[in-house]
């Protein structure tokens, strides 16, 4: 965000109580606020991207384990993936293959789940009566992945009475883009 972190630092305001005062009073912080140093952060987000590489499993998603037999998640491979995209755009490495991997175990995911909305007029197994709140996020970031299902998308708008209102701003969000 072109932020001068520094500049933030110096204008901050401490309001914790135990801390103000003279200075050889006050509690004396262990960890400072990692936050104001760039460099710090650049090595936070670089372990976290690496952490996540390292998480993603064999299908392509992610899920709450990532040893051998574990099982993605919809919720958690979304989240994941949303991220990476942030990250990309801030010129952030993402080893190659690892976000499109991710895209596709979101598209996949969708496409199951467009055949269980249209299986509920069919009175066809396994179905769903409505686009749900996860239905958006996924579909948020799908289109952030230029990845736009027509048929979600008419789904999520007939059913947006259904949606919470953070799923409806993620759908405002995504109809706009």
């Amino acid at each position: 965000m072109k932020i001068d972190l520094e500049a933030v630092r110096r204008k901050r305001t401490n309001l914790n109580p135990q801390e103000i005062g003279e200075a050889s009073q006050r509690w004396r912080r262990i960890n400072p606020n990692p936050v104001f140093d760039p460099a710090e952060v650049t090595r936070l987000v670089k372990a976290g991207v690496k952490a996540l590489t390292e998480m993603q499993l064999a299908d392509g998603g992610w899920g709450w384990f990532h040893a051998r037999g574990g099982h993605s998640y919809a919720h958690t491979t979304a989240v994941v993936v949303h991220g990476l995209q942030l990250a990309l755009q801030n010129d952030v490495a993402i080893v190659p293959g690892v976000l499109e991997k991710g895209v596709q175990w979101l598209k996949r995911y969708q496409d199951q789940q467009v055949t269980r909305i249209s299986n509920w007029a069919k009175k066809k197994k396994p179905a769903k009566r409505h686009a749900g709140n996860l239905d958006a996020f996924v579909f948020m970031v799908l289109c952030d992945a230029d990845k736009v299902d027509g048929k979600m998308r008419d789904f999520l708008y007939r059913d947006r009475n259904q949606l919470a209102v953070y799923s409806k701003a993620m759908l405002g969000l995504s109809m706009h883009k």
